[in-house]
């Protein structure tokens, strides 16, 4: 009978064990993760941030200027590109540095670029999340450029702070807050051209074509004529002044302002 006691009080001591990855208590587990552990507020996990969105729109006429078109070619070409704004947020090591503690140190490289991935909140102080290129840790940065004296691991979306405390040798190491940006432009989303097409029955011919890539939409052609003699003429809003007009040529000026 104590012989079976004895075994009953093993196998009790035994659930208490990790077998390898596995607890087999993992409701427990959660429980001691989640009162350990911080919120993460996430950056753009796509790589870098959109922070604006523009449209640019390029003509490559010249205003109120004396022009010569000949037939066949443009008079008016108006363009509009959307162009995207990107950034991200890194931070540099200026020297080696190193988190000494009773394990083995961990090594920060001299200009070496470290990307932030996020930003938590500890006792009301806010630290980027960098991840340890040399292990699964991250680092905690205060926005000062300092080191937080432990490293975090990264469960889901919480942060939870590992036991081991450091010390950062030497001690003035800061690291300096890098924010590179790029800048990317579509294909042409819409277009206006107009061309000269000469004299048909003594009537000036212009053919204007538009593009709309907005809507997944082509192209289309539309013919405009006016009669041949000098004066102003709009075309989808555009004045157009015309002093002298032929088959082979037109003389004119965007009238503009």
């Amino acid at each position: 009978m104590r012989a079976l006691k004895v075994l009953g009080l093993t196998l009790c001591l035994s659930g208490c064990i990790y077998a390898g990855e596995m607890s087999l208590w993992p409701e427990r587990d959660d429980f001691v993760v989640g009162l350990s552990s911080y919120n993460i507020e996430y950056l753009d996990k796509d790589g870098p941030s959109l922070i604006k969105t523009e449209t640019v729109t390029e003509s490559d006429f010249a205003p109120n200027k004396l022009l010569t078109a000949y037939k066949g070619y443009s008079i008016a070409d108006t363009k509009s590109y959307t162009r995207n704004y990107y950034t991200q947020e890194s931070i540099v090591a200026p020297t080696d540095a190193e988190m000494i503690s009773g394990l083995s140190p961990i090594s920060i490289k001299a200009d070496k670029k470290y990307d932030i991935i996020g930003r938590t909140d500890i006792d009301e102080v806010i630290y980027a999340l960098v991840p340890n290129p040399e292990s699964k840790d991250v680092f905690l940065v205060r926005n000062d450029g300092t080191l937080f004296d432990q490293v975090g691991a990264i469960r889901g979306d919480k942060l939870k702070l590992l036991d081991t405390k450091y010390r950062v040798t030497p001690a003035s190491f800061r690291f300096e807050p890098v924010t590179t940006s790029k800048i990317v432009q579509s294909e042409m989303a819409w277009g206006v051209e107009i061309k000269y097409d000469g004299i048909k029955l003594n009537r000036i011919v212009f053919t204007v074509m538009e593009y709309d890539q907005r809507n997944g939409e082509s192209g289309n052609f539309v013919k405009y004529s006016y009669p041949n003699r000098p004066g102003e003429i709009d075309i989808r809003g555009m004045t157009i002044r015309v002093f002298e007009a032929n088959d082979a040529k037109i003389e004119y000026m965007i009238v503009a302002g």
